[in-house]
């Protein structure tokens, strides 16, 4: 076979490759291509679920929030400075996101089960923002949740009374239910809404 009639096959083969690339890059989810500004979890693996209990009583899991992005924080109520950092943060982010926002749901998982009573929990988070839950359950469920996302916290005995030593992580959810973030407290406003929006891209 002489050059010239090889070079249609070569362009087609070409061709071909080309459109499967691009089939590919179509067919993969959005989130993948972009560019996040915060600490990714690069095997985006199934999210450990948690048995738990909401502000009003009801059980919850993981999967009661599937098709949402779920940012969830652990704390404690009397927390001094972490937690209300946080959450004014989160505030912000929502505000940040606009419509957007209606894709994703912040968990506040306390820490302090003993001290957090469902009715301080729902004044406290909802204080923040209205759409805020928190969550609570016994203390074996609840180490079982911080345990799974390898959140570190101690009870320090201060005199009659005590408090409460923690990690200080947010930890994102995509809709799909994978691990995507891991947050740190100092992230910005404008860094976690940024990545929080392409998360929600898509979704309705």
């Amino acid at each position: 076979m002489n050059r010239a009639s090889r070079f249609p096959t070569a362009l087609a083969v070409l061709l071909g490759g080309v459109a499967a690339a691009f089939a590919w890059m179509a067919m993969r989810p959005t989130v993948w291509a972009d560019n996040f500004r915060l600490t990714t979890l690069p095997d985006a693996r199934t999210a450990p679920d948690f048995q738990l209990t909401d502000f009003n009583g009801r059980p919850r899991s993981l999967l009661d929030y599937r098709g949402r992005v779920v940012v969830m924080f652990f704390g404690f109520t009397r927390c001094p400075n972490a937690c209300p950092t946080e959450l004014f943060t989160l505030a912000q982010v929502m505000k940040r996101l606009g419509p957007a926002s209606d894709h994703v749901q912040v968990l506040f998982i306390t820490l302090d089960p003993e001290r957090d009573t469902p009715k301080l929990l729902r004044g406290y988070v909802t204080a923040f923002d209205r759409r805020f839950v928190g969550l609570t359950g016994t203390m074996e469920q609840i180490d079982s949740a911080a345990n799974s996302y390898h959140v570190m916290h101690v009870k320090e005995l201060i005199g009659d009374d005590y408090t409460i030593g923690h990690s200080t992580a947010s930890y994102v959810l995509d809709a799909q239910g994978r691990q995507r973030l891991k947050v740190p407290l100092d992230a910005t406003v404008d860094d976690f809404a940024h990545d929080l929006a392409q998360l929600t891209r898509g979704l309705e």
